[in-house]
């Protein structure tokens, strides 16, 4: 498995492109210099510093994204002491661009560790190439021999001379690992999206699932009893056979609005909780021997807070009505602070929790007749 991811691959590629045209570049420049110019007192030997660059050339063909730290390390080490050399040998101002590309490369494939120690390669080189020039062209620094005084007066020009291309070379360090981040949290980010849409998703169908379980179940639970009410009373009692019929008819109405609501993920949006669960009382004492006790008056709440006390009221009912066996509930619903209270009893027989198959709010075992 590959160490690095694809943008990883994608930036180098764009700076092995990069690095190839200032290569090309700084190859024209010095041979121009060699055969056309006046030889350059600072460039000892250009036709070393083509050579240099000739294998500056072959290395950068090299791609050790896959190779240990160490593999990664030398590579980086290796191009940076070729072009030492070569710019020690040749025209500065030709070469000195490509430390900036290898720069950027090793901010591509190192950690921090290896970062300071190219940084610190870099640098050295730096001082190095231009120490030579100076030593090479002032020959009055070396008036009384290889002393303490003349080295340091040497690297210290030499730090003043090459000062602003250590910056660059800072600065196009920390470019790249600004680009490299910026990278890395937009994949980042990509994939959180991606998981947050599929998790959306996933949350969605739950709650379509869980809408058409609690309002078309609930109706079509209503609509079978009349069914089952109208198929009894059909010979002895015709009228209200026939108003179990009106019932029920009215009822497969219900569902299919409460069907198309669901797939629609449209809810009433002047949604009003306590007249919803005022007309769901309502409506099962109507058509169940029930006898339901409201509290009220139900307290004001928000909109979504009241929509889900409705939606447990209802899925209580609907369970005691499908099996509780009872014919008293008392329902009431108290507003905190923090927090709203549903308090649901009945004289039922209780209940199992359901299945797991199951849509609905899913409760435990169920002892006594209160549920809360």
């Amino acid at each position: 498995m590959s160490r690095f991811q694809p943008y990883q691959h994608y930036i180098y590629r764009r700076v092995q492109y990069f690095q190839w045209a200032l290569l090309a570049l700084a190859f024209a420049g010095e041979l121009l210099n060699w055969k056309l110019l006046p030889r350059d007192p600072s460039a000892p030997n250009i036709l070393v510093s083509l050579i240099l660059l000739s294998i500056f050339g072959l290395l950068s063909f090299c791609t050790p994204l896959e190779g240990t730290f160490w593999d990664r390390l030398c590579f980086i080490f290796m191009e940076t002491i070729v072009l030492t050399g070569a710019t020690a040998a040749g025209v500065a101002r030709f070469v000195f661009p490509l430390y900036t590309v290898v720069m950027a490369k090793g901010c591509l494939i190192l950690d921090r560790r290896g970062l300071w120690i190219t940084g610190a390669v870099a640098f050295v080189g730096q001082i190095l190439w231009c120490s030579y020039k100076i030593a090479i062209t002032s020959p009055g620094v070396w008036r009384h021999g290889w002393t303490p005084a003349a080295v340091f007066a040497i690297a210290g020009s030499a730090v003043i001379l090459t000062y602003v291309g250590i910056a660059v070379m800072i600065l196009v360090g920390m470019l790249t690992l600004s680009l490299v981040s910026e990278h890395k949290n937009r994949m980042e980010t990509e994939r959180l999206s991606k998981e947050v849409e599929v998790l959306a998703t996933e949350v969605e169908r739950s709650r379509i699932a869980r809408e058409i379980h609690d309002s078309l179940g609930h109706s079509l639970t209503t609509l079978n009893v009349q069914l089952d009410l109208a198929r009894r009373l059909a010979k002895d009692d015709p009228v209200r056979s026939e108003q179990a019929l009106n019932l029920a008819k009215g009822l497969a109405t219900q569902s299919l609005d409460d069907v198309r609501l669901a797939v629609k993920s449209i809810r009433k949006p002047n949604f009003n909780w306590r007249e919803a669960v005022e007309a769901l009382v309502k409506e099962a004492t109507a058509n169940h021997p029930i006898a339901v006790r409201l509290a009220s008056p139900l307290p004001e709440l928000p909109a979504a807070i009241g929509f889900q006390i409705y939606r447990v009221i209802q899925e209580c009912l609907t369970n005691v009505l499908k099996h509780a066996h009872a014919t008293e509930v008392s329902i009431s619903v108290s507003c905190q602070s923090s927090a709203a209270e549903l308090d649901f009893s009945d004289n039922g027989c209780g209940m199992q929790s359901a299945s797991d198959g199951g849509f609905g709010i899913k409760i435990g075992k169920i002892e006594g007749p209160s549920r809360k």
